[in-house]
């Protein structure tokens, strides 16, 4: 134990800040991570999503496409592992929150490149679209509700 009272940094801002000091060619590997981490939301894969975010990938980053959408713009329009959706979403959020109010309300105001989207714009737009004709429709009401999850901390914040 170095310096008797030190306290160790943990979480998303701290591996951030770690990989901040590195330059050179980890810049470029630190572009892969994203893109990976961009990959591993559309794919659904809660756990490696978990465990980027508390190995402190940057969940802000546009990617490189002609919307540039973020990781939460990916998980509000739906992946392809759909019942992972909402704790994807609830881990994003989470690690924004962790980080303060600013950087929380950065990463839900994050535009859409082509229409000005937000991550909450593609959530309603999604829960709209869920909305069949037929209430006796479990699979439908389910996926409503679970864009009505996400709506609601993407508007109020995540409960405390």
């Amino acid at each position: 134990r170095l310096g008797g009272n030190r306290q160790r940094a943990t979480g998303c801002y701290a591996a951030r800040r770690r990989r901040r000091h590195v330059g050179g060619a980890s810049g470029m590997a630190a572009e892969s991570e994203e893109l990976v981490f961009r990959q591993k939301v559309r794919a659904g894969d809660l756990g490696s999503v978990k465990q980027m975010l508390k190995a402190g990938v940057d969940y802000a980053q546009a990617g490189q496409t002609v919307r540039q959408w973020t990781p939460l713009h990916i998980a509000c329009w739906g992946s392809l592992k759909p019942q992972n959706d909402r704790e994807i979403v609830e881990a994003i959020l989470m690690c924004a929150n962790k980080e303060g109010k600013e950087k929380f309300d950065a990463v839900i105001a994050a535009k859409d490149a082509l229409d000005g989207k937000t991550p909450c714009d593609l959530a309603k737009e999604r829960r709209d679209a869920c909305v069949g004709n037929s209430v006796d429709d479990k699979e439908q009401l389910d996926e409503k509700r679970k864009f009505d999850k996400i709506v609601e901390w993407l508007e109020k914040g995540l409960p405390a």
